[in-house]
């Protein structure tokens, strides 16, 4: 990237049913922070809630983690966050990428064990921030080369 390049800053989403655990990349991208996590019926409009992330932050990219089954096909979740990816699509007119995420709340629990009080909040916050420096460590391994 040349001091004349835009920066791109992604923001993660771990999608939920009731809550949206969302994470912050930084201009780097190199590294993804946990930021919070959306509670559906307490919170507000989801899309109220990313628009001011995103414009805020001068976002210009979205990831989504996927979560497909272990055996790498869709599932019901799977159906939905495909379809609020169209609509975030829609909404922000931004590019919006379907990361696989599987055991990303899994690897969020591990490290969150040791901590005395986390919450759900936290975990799907951290899962937000798995799946966003998943994606960031793969795009700079694609641009470093072999």
């Amino acid at each position: 990237m040349t001091t004349t390049d835009t920066p791109t800053i992604f923001i993660g989403l771990d999608y939920g049913l009731r809550r949206i655990g969302v994470a912050v990349g930084d201009a780097s991208r190199f590294l993804a922070f946990a930021h919070g996590t959306h509670v559906e019926g307490k919170d507000g409009s989801i899309f109220k809630y990313l628009s001011e992330i995103i414009h805020s932050r001068q976002v210009n990219g979205v990831v989504i983690g996927l979560p497909l089954k272990t055996d790498g096909n869709d599932g019901e979740i799977t159906l939905k966050v495909r379809r609020f990816a169209v609509r975030l699509e829609e909404e922000f007119q931004l590019p919006v990428i379907l990361w696989d995420e599987r055991y990303s709340s899994q690897e969020a629990d591990r490290w969150l064990k040791d901590k005395k009080r986390s919450s759900k909040e936290d975990r799907d916050a951290l899962a937000a921030e798995i799946i966003l420096q998943s994606y960031l460590d793969s795009i700079d391994s694609r641009e470093l080369g072999p």
